[in-house]
């Protein structure tokens, strides 16, 4: 098609700032969370061995999207390549989509170390889906987004959740406290946070090092107030962080909530999720939002906070004949 164009990602100021711009657009299910800094920062984190190639695309003059292939970085697999093409999946569209994705199969199995093609779509709708479904993809994860006003969420009506949970003498802190009590706080957060990610359901396997965890979940703007803490005694048993973006807002993004398996059934995630946004509230922030696999028990517990599911995102993988 003489009038589709493909131009490769440059890396320069102005391909940042086009690259932000379109992710704004088309995946970020809140808008203006994070800055051109964000992604220039987690571009900075993926490994050459990833061999991440983004490309613009283009229908004559007007840039209506972008592409990428790479390796997860956070649970590495030579086996299997990621992908998006991110553009607005309406019919006018969907022949450059079609263009783009023969290319990105066509450049996958070139590779014979590849096995498994998996595409993401950050804002799934019938049509994006069925567009890959009729590629000879299979849905492999769908996560909802989810997003709680805190002005509407009142600690009160769980009263009864928080004296059970006091009964057992847990106690929630947070890391800016623990860091003063702990040398070792980094190692004793990863270890909890390792165990904790290991019972997410998900379609690939975690293996990251220390290292590459600080990177992610330390990052420049983190605050560590915002990292929320269950101790049974000496023990870190449950934690709930949030991410306050890399610029002033009143909107914070939840990473990571989750208890040890032999502490599960408490509701111990429960009474910290309460406590976390009834601090934040109190800190000014207005919005809180989250993702959560659709068969996670979290995601009924926020259902219950009063979060309020606003879309999805679904991971489709294609298994190459080789």
């Amino acid at each position: 098609m003489k009038n589709f164009k493909v131009r490769s990602f440059t890396s320069s100021e102005n391909d940042f700032q086009k690259l932000y711009d379109l992710k704004n657009k088309y995946e970020n299910h809140v808008n203006d969370f994070g800055s051109k800094k964000t992604i220039k920062y987690e571009a900075s984190l993926v490994p050459k061995k990833c061999n991440a190639k983004i490309d613009f695309l283009y229908a004559g003059n007007d840039l209506i999207g972008y592409g990428y292939t790479g390796h997860q970085s956070w649970a590495y697999d030579e086996t299997l390549l990621d992908s998006n093409i991110s553009l607005c999946y309406e019919e006018k569209n969907l022949k450059y989509a079609q263009i783009y994705l023969d290319k990105q199969i066509s450049r996958a199995k070139r590779n014979k170390k590849i096995k498994t093609f998996r595409a993401w779509l950050y804002k799934a709708n019938d049509l994006a889906i069925n567009f890959y479904l009729n590629n000879g993809f299979e849905i492999s994860l769908e996560e909802f987004s989810s997003i709680i006003a805190l002005n509407d969420f009142d600690e009160r009506k769980f009263l009864d959740l928080k004296d059970k949970f006091n009964q057992n003498n847990f106690k929630i802190t947070n890391l800016k406290k623990l860091k003063k009590e702990h040398e070792n706080w980094e190692s004793k957060l990863f270890n909890l946070s390792q165990r904790v990610e290991s019972d997410i359901p998900n379609d690939s396997v975690v293996n990251v090092n220390q290292d590459e965890w600080r990177a992610h979940c330390l990052t420049p703007w983190h605050n560590s107030e915002d990292f929320y803490i269950v101790m049974d005694g000496p023990k870190w048993i449950a934690l709930s962080t949030y991410n306050r973006g890399d610029r002033n807002s009143d909107i914070i993004s939840t990473e990571l909530t989750g208890v040890l398996p032999e502490y599960r059934r408490r509701s111990i995630c429960t009474n910290l999720k309460i406590h976390a946004l009834t601090d934040l509230k109190n800190k000014g922030f207005k919005k809180v939002f989250t993702f959560n696999e659709k068969n996670n028990p979290m995601f009924k517990i926020n259902c219950m906070l009063g979060f309020k599911k606003s879309g999805a995102e679904v991971g489709l993988k294609l298994i190459l004949e080789k």
